[in-house]
């Protein structure tokens, strides 16, 4: 979650249900908007939401003011935003845009306020081009109203260069720092990296070196540093943001969350697995005591453990926080959702692990056509739901459908420049496999001889591949009775496995 305002938030425990009629004066309607933000932070997200409706209603019947309507409106969202009902908190959050413009014009910093949150809104939804334009809307509005600040200081004490920091506007610095989030996720890195240090610097600024919104900022740059490759400069940062992150009173438990399991994801790539499983399984523990059962950060962390246990073979313990993932996902999320998608497919391999074909393939399938959906049926997300559903199908003796499934893979990696990739040598191995197993042992050697091509630029696992399948069709040939031919795919195994 980033930077989604509750305005006006009062910290009032929160009481027994009222009725509209109760909500004539606006000071009884704004005590029980404070209590509906309170039951917010505690995660009593039903009974917010009812407030909520009883609120808008009241507002309603006895006409009150516009800006207390679209603040009950913003609010409102922002609890279904926490709660992970992405698609109706972007309708509050548009209601209350407009209700910011009748009331306060198209300048102010509530409209601003909202706009920021419907592009979170958007960031989350995966809808890339819609949230980048809510930002820069954010953007124009909060940059007029910090030049309109500025000059006002500048007047009264005659002296702009002084105060020119006292200006910054930290709601500007969000919205910018939100922008990066997008160009990040549309590999626009330059961009990105532009958005994500304007943001820190400003509010270091106005902040200093260690508030809460600084470590949100490093968070940030970090994970642009290790979409580029640079694991060790993005350890750095994440640690610098999680030593900000515990040193809070009290701690933001979500936020510090999502800081260790990036931190663990992070650690994974380094091949440093136990540390992994620790900063995950440590996230996923404060995100079951903070966000409530049915949220998409905890569903997201559960998968992330699960699929690395699931990378070890630990299967066993793996597929209780699959199972938890995809029931949270499945009740909280869209069908097209990708991290729904890459739930349902490890869930998949680990039915295929398990010798649950079948099941495997109807989760297969449903990944596919998620990530198709929302990435495109040539993305490298969708042929990877696609090159496991075609193992499913194999596992299962439909060697015609996986075939066409592999060949299709290969296609489309060939002519997106993926030849001799790691990919592309697993959809060439797994052709052979299946040629192998319906005895068209000179298609299948054909394949075995490319993908071994290549063998020496790909990863030991799949160099290891190469030999045993080697080794597999030495066995075939034995049976058919051609040993000298045996003989020689055995030597040739020799060059691929381990001494």
């Amino acid at each position: 979650m980033r930077f989604l305002t509750l305005l006006a938030l009062a910290a009032l425990a929160p009481l027994s249900a009222v009725e509209v009629a109760e909500l004539q004066r606006t000071e009884d309607w704004e005590l029980q908007l404070a209590k509906a933000g309170a039951m917010t932070r505690t995660q009593n997200f039903d009974a917010a939401h009812s407030l909520y409706l009883t609120l808008t209603e009241a507002a309603e019947h006895f006409s009150f003011p516009l800006l207390l309507k679209a603040k009950c409106r913003n609010n409102h969202g922002a609890m279904l935003y926490l709660s992970g009902r992405y698609a109706d908190a972007e309708v509050k959050y548009k209601q209350a845009a407009e209700i910011w413009i009748r009331s306060a014009g198209e300048v102010s910093d509530e409209h601003a306020t909202t706009l920021s949150n419907l592009g979170e809104v958007y960031r989350q939804l995966s809808r890339f081009a819609d949230a980048e334009t809510a930002y820069r809307a954010s953007l124009a509005i909060r940059e007029s109203l910090a030049r309109q600040n500025q000059l006002r200081i500048a007047v009264a004490l005659n002296n702009l260069g002084t105060t020119h920091l006292q200006s910054a506007d930290l709601g500007l610095a969000r919205t910018v720092a939100n922008l990066g989030e997008v160009q990040r996720a549309q590999s626009r890195t330059k961009e990105a990296e532009s958005s994500f240090q304007r943001a820190l610097q400003i509010k270091r600024d106005i902040l200093g070196p260690n508030h809460p919104d600084v470590a949100t900022s490093l968070n940030n740059l970090a994970a642009l540093r290790q979409d580029i490759g640079d694991l060790e400069g993005a350890e750095k940062l994440y640690l610098e943001a999680a030593a900000i992150r515990e040193a809070q009173t009290p701690v933001d438990r979500p936020a510090l969350a999502s800081l260790l399991n990036n931190i663990g994801t992070l650690h994974r790539k380094m091949n440093r697995v136990q540390t992994a499983e620790d900063y995950i399984s440590r996230a996923v523990k404060l995100w079951d005591e903070s966000v409530g059962q049915r949220h998409p950060s905890l569903a997201a962390g559960l998968n992330n453990l699960g699929e690395l246990l699931l990378s070890a073979n630990r299967m066993a313990e793996a597929e209780p926080h699959l199972r938890r993932a995809i029931a949270i996902n499945d009740a909280v999320l869209s069908a097209d959702s990708p991290q729904a998608a890459t739930a349902w497919d490890n869930m998949g391999v680990l039915f295929l692990r398990q010798g649950k074909a079948a099941g495997a393939e109807s989760l297969f399938r449903r990944a596919f056509t998620a990530r198709s959906a929302k990435f495109g049926a040539k993305s490298m997300l969708a042929l990877e739901s696609m090159h496991h559903l075609s193992q499913s199908l194999h596992s299962q003796g439909r060697f015609t459908e996986a075939e066409r499934l592999l060949v299709e893979e290969v296609t489309i990696l060939e002519a997106n420049q993926m030849r001799r990739s790691a990919i592309h040598g697993l959809a060439l191995a797994e052709l052979a496999y299946i040629h192998f197993a319906q005895q068209r042992y000179d298609a299948g050697e054909r394949y075995l001889i490319e993908v071994s091509s290549f063998a020496a630029e790909l990863p030991d696992s799949q160099r290891e591949q190469v030999g045993e399948l080697y080794q597999a069709y030495a066995k075939l040939l034995r049976g058919a009775k051609r040993n000298r031919d045996a003989e020689r795919m055995d030597e040739k195994a020799r060059a691929f496995l381990p001494r």
